[in-house]
């Protein structure tokens, strides 16, 4: 749910700079999705969607245990992208500019894959780096391979693969839905929030999501201006 914080930010982002702004977008675990929407030119849907379609026990259902269900209902959130009332532009998507790189985690050896999610099958990515076994247990196959939520790999092996890739880019920042995550030190800039309004990752509160949002917007106002990443803002 703290991806809500990310909507905001990438909301505001998407204001002032644009997509075309950026060479290439990094996401892992919920950050697929709003890199999907801002790549594709649809913040106002990826928001929507986080007002109005993830509150209460729409995403996020201890009962679900009861009926055999996943707790964290991913297929519900892949169906809502492909309905009149989120649908992604997947051709958008893929003739956006920027490269559009994802993590994901190799099951049978914990190791993290980056792929990227133009080429691949968009919807199969982002359930498999978003599926946390506990709560998702569902098997997600991709080319014959089970993948999982790339926070399951040790954290220096992400790292690891990112300073890799961030090498062939001059300016990098980062956009964090938690206070204390460490980055690379290859980002030159870190947005994290100022102040949390959600009280977890599974806090399922519409008010609470709503404020993120709106912490999000505001906090990338200020980051933007305080980076000098664009004169006016």
């Amino acid at each position: 749910m703290r991806g809500a914080f990310l909507v905001g930010a990438l909301k505001t982002a998407h204001r002032v700079l644009g997509v075309n702004y950026f060479d290439a977008i990094f996401a892992n675990s919920v950050g697929v999705f709003e890199q999907a929407f801002f790549a594709a030119n649809q913040p106002d849907i990826m928001e929507n969607t986080w007002r109005e379609y993830v509150h209460g026990n729409q995403l996020i259902n201890f009962l679900n245990l009861l009926k055999g269900k996943p707790i964290l209902d991913l297929d519900y959130l892949i169906d809502l992208f492909q309905s009149d009332k989120s649908f992604l532009n997947i051709e958008a998507l893929k003739s956006s500019r920027p490269q559009l790189l994802t993590f994901i985690t190799d099951y049978e050896n914990n190791e993290p894959i980056l792929v990227d999610l133009k080429t691949g099958p968009v919807f199969d990515i982002m359930r498999a780096t978003c599926a946390l076994p506990i709560i998702y247990p569902k098997k997600v196959i991709i080319n014959g391979r089970r993948y999982t939520d790339s926070w399951l790999v040790e954290n220096k092996k992400m790292k690891e693969i990112l300073r890799e890739k961030l090498i062939e880019y001059d300016e990098v920042f980062a956009i964090s839905a938690y206070r204390n995550d460490h980055i690379p030190k290859e980002v030159k800039y870190t947005l994290k929030p100022s102040r949390m309004p959600l009280w977890g990752a599974l806090d399922t509160n519409r008010e609470r999501i709503i404020k993120t949002i709106e912490q999000g917007e505001r906090d990338m106002e200020r980051f933007i201006i305080k980076n000098n990443l664009i004169k006016n803002l």
